[in-house]
């Protein structure tokens, strides 16, 4: 390979690193073709891209976003980019490494900083982006509900001691 291809090549994943919301190292030794197309449909599916890429140009695209790696990379490395949902894209690589009982996961880039490999299972075990909008929604609609029944609550003793006092006059009269 020429090395302006190289300095393209790095130059592209830098730009998708910096670009997306959260990014995974990933080592996908263990799975078979199969398994791979159907991780990066899933990935596609969650608003993310699984793409192969050198160790080398991977070193070297995070240098350029001033992130050192502890440790030099070893075996095949994709990265995962989430480009729209920060956690959904990741999670779809845990559900593999889950069922198929490896540890994919290299390290994380989250903000421009470096997960290790603990930071990002810590990462992985947010919430996703919906379900926090589900949460924050039920949380601002519980209090609305809380109120609307205690106004109603008033409204209906108000009515049946009405109505157990109108009952006690007529009986009264009778």
């Amino acid at each position: 390979m020429t090395t302006q291809k190289k300095i393209d090549q790095v130059e592209d994943v830098a730009k998708k690193l910096s670009e997306a919301k959260s990014a995974a190292l990933v080592q996908y030794q263990g799975l078979n073709a199969a398994d791979i197309a159907q991780l990066r449909a899933d990935i596609k599916d969650k608003g993310g891209v699984m793409e192969v890429v050198k160790n080398s140009l991977i070193t070297r695209a995070l240098e350029k976003l001033g992130i050192k790696l502890p440790e030099t990379l070893v075996g095949p490395t994709s990265i995962a980019y989430s480009n729209e949902d920060e956690i959904a894209p990741l999670k779809e690589i845990d559900k593999v490494n889950k069922s198929k009982n490896i540890t994919s996961f290299k390290y994380g880039v989250y903000d421009k900083k470096l997960l290790s490999l603990d930071e990002l299972k810590a990462f992985l075990n947010l919430p996703s982006k919906t379900a926090l909008i589900s949460q924050f929604i039920g949380g601002l609609v519980n209090p609305l509900q809380r109120m609307a029944y205690a106004f109603r609550f008033n409204q209906t003793q108000l009515v049946l001691t009405l109505k157990a006092i109108a009952e006690k006059q007529e009986k009264q009269t009778n």
